[in-house]
């Protein structure tokens, strides 16, 4: 295809193939069988197996749990447990309506503490393959069996009067009060938007903020990750409690069986789907992916990778590092990409996943994009004249300037006429 052959492609590696409404391959380029890095693409492979994997009636469930009954005095002799489930979606909201539960079940004392277990999820919430410059900003945070809010903090700054001057830092939404803050922010020319990156590992205490911020925006708010999202669901329920009047002698004890006292159950899985597709959602997608590798006592790559195979989607070269895409070392082939969204839509729930994917506002286009530094991907389904033809378009090596989007709408335009 002279596509392909744009100057502005020059030095990109292109993979593109068209399939019929039967699954027939109608067209591939010649990279389609070449195994290349999908971005959020990758995302269609985590949510068509959450939903064969997990059912339409799936919800996370997050619980409070004791170790000893609550007495009629309102007393409970031993520690409050907030047992994370991996819910990517418990807010704050939530948290304080849990300890109204347990206020409501007559809660007045608890003799030991609040601990929080996210161990439903490995300790490390991000994987090896995460870039540095990625996992302390919002789109990179970590999968915790604990989350609260998306594991999102906002941080506020007030530039200088000139471009170049200092930025004052204001704080951080939630405040973190153990957290020092290493943050060297300048101001950045008027219009200049978020210039700033945010770097911190996991349960870190130190954050570091670098770049600019807009001449002329005062209080301007940059988003980041939480550097430990359980400790913090835990403070505020304990907060919560305390509020209502619930007090707690910290005292120490032995080990029990927990008995459960409060739970709070997520939406629907075809609306965090919905939600992941929609916005590209990181955590919602590793959540899910970890959730099925759980589920099934197995490590989620070979969970994963084994119900597209019984699907019947014959895998080469494929390497998933993640359910979310955004490790560059996870390499699929367009082909294989496209035959995962043509199982997904086959399966039982295919129009519901296909629900699931942004579409174009006449109807024609349902699919899912990807995007990196250098990489622009494309996969779902062209409908046209009544007729479904399935695609995956993918673009890695691109240059900084490319109008990817605008381009590819001349292929997608080809498909069907």
């Amino acid at each position: 295809m002279a596509w392909s052959a744009a100057p502005e492609l020059a030095g990109a590696l292109i993979g593109y193939c068209v399939f019929d409404g039967d699954g027939k391959l109608l067209y591939g380029s010649a990279l389609a069988e070449t195994a290349l890095c999908p971005a959020s693409a990758m995302k269609t492979v985590t949510a068509g197996a959450a939903f064969g994997l997990l059912g339409t009636d799936f919800r996370f469930r997050t619980e409070v749990l004791a170790t000893g009954a609550i007495s009629p005095a309102g007393i409970t002799t031993g520690d409050l447990v907030l047992k994370g489930g991996g819910d990517p979606t418990l807010s704050a909201d939530d948290l304080d309506a849990l300890a109204a539960q347990l206020v409501k079940k007559g809660l007045k004392r608890v003799e030991g503490s609040l601990e929080a277990d996210a161990s439903v999820f490995p300790a490390e919430p991000v994987n090896e393959h995460w870039n540095w410059g990625d996992i302390g900003n919002a789109y990179g945070t970590g999968a915790y069996g604990l989350n609260v809010d998306h594991n999102v903090m906002s941080l506020w700054f007030d530039p200088g009067t000139k471009e170049g001057d200092p930025a004052k830092f204001g704080g951080s939404i939630p405040l973190l009060g153990k957290t020092r803050w290493d943050v060297r922010v300048t101001t950045g020319p008027a219009g200049s938007g978020d210039g700033v990156s945010i770097f911190s590992s996991p349960y870190a205490e130190v954050v570091q903020a670098r770049g600019t911020v807009p001449q002329g925006e005062k209080g301007f708010t940059v988003r980041g990750s939480l550097p430990n999202p359980p400790k913090l669901a835990g403070d505020l329920l304990r907060a919560a409690l305390l509020k209502r009047g619930v007090t707690f002698g910290g005292k120490p004890h032995a080990a029990a069986e927990t008995v459960p006292l409060a739970e709070h159950l997520s939406a629907p899985l075809p609306e965090i789907i919905d939600h992941m597709q929609l916005v590209s959602d990181n955590l919602e997608a590793q959540s899910l992916f970890l959730t099925m590798g759980r589920r099934a006592d197995a490590p989620a790559t070979e969970v994963v990778r084994e119900y597209w195979e019984k699907a019947g989607v014959r895998f080469t070269g494929l390497r998933m590092i993640d359910g979310s895409g955004l490790a560059r070392a996870t390499m699929i082939r367009p082909v294989d990409l496209a035959r995962v969204n043509i199982a997904a839509l086959n399966g039982p729930d295919g129009a519901r996943y296909l629900k699931s994917l942004p579409g174009s506002s006449d109807g024609t286009l349902k699919a899912k994009r990807g995007a990196m530094s250098g990489v622009k991907t494309e996969v779902g389904f062209i409908i046209r004249d009544g007729k479904t033809y399935p695609f995956a378009l993918m673009a890695n090596g691109l240059g900084a300037n490319v109008d990817f989007w605008k381009l590819r709408m001349s292929l997608l335009d080809s498909i069907g006429k």
